[in-house]
């Protein structure tokens, strides 16, 4: 309901912009040219937010991510991909390329982390009726999973209740790892 009122009132804003920008056209005033300008650039950056998510993460903002879920990278690391979507609830899904020394250091973490638990295939998955892992508790859950390694918490991070996993392959140096907001 929020995300509906919050596009009813992007789109009066938007509107009220354009109508100012179009009077202050006829009547050739700079104030009004200026302020419808400011109007719908708010409002084209407030729809674009995902977008400029996408192309300004930085390695700080990375190795914050990570300290979330006790993760160090010890060597350097190159982003491969980030992809944000989703209003108001953000789901954020990077890809980062690690040294093997990483790979290797961060699924021993996992497997030797005191709640670890390995799911052999999909019916042991399946079986798996702990539900602790889905409250919000700020705890950090270790699982290996048929194909890959995680590492999950869920969490408030800024008030928002936040999902935040990893995903480590045994065969890649590359971690997928997924923010969910909202």
């Amino acid at each position: 309901m929020i995300l509906i009122y919050g596009l009813i009132f992007l789109l009066m804003f938007l509107s009220i912009g354009i109508g100012l920008f179009i009077y202050s056209k006829k009547k050739k005033s700079k104030i009004g040219l200026t302020i419808s300008v400011i109007m719908i650039t708010v409002v084209a950056l407030a729809l674009l937010t995902n977008t400029i998510d996408e192309f300004t993460i930085s390695s700080e903002d990375i190795i914050s991510d990570l300290k979330l879920i006790d993760i160090e990278l010890k060597n350097d690391f190159k982003i491969i991909n980030n992809k944000v979507t989703g209003m108001p609830e953000r789901i954020q899904e990077t890809e980062i390329k690690i040294s093997p020394n990483d790979k290797d250091r961060i699924i021993n973490e996992i497997i030797n982390a005191s709640n670890f638990k390995s799911f052999a295939n999909e019916e042991a998955l399946t079986n798996d009726a702990d539900s602790e892992q889905f409250e919000i508790t700020g705890k950090i859950f270790n699982f290996k999973y048929p194909e890959f390694y995680s590492r999950e918490t869920y969490t408030k991070i800024d008030n928002l209740p936040t999902i935040f996993l990893i995903t480590i392959y045994d065969n890649s140096n590359i971690i997928k790892y997924q923010k969910i907001e909202g």
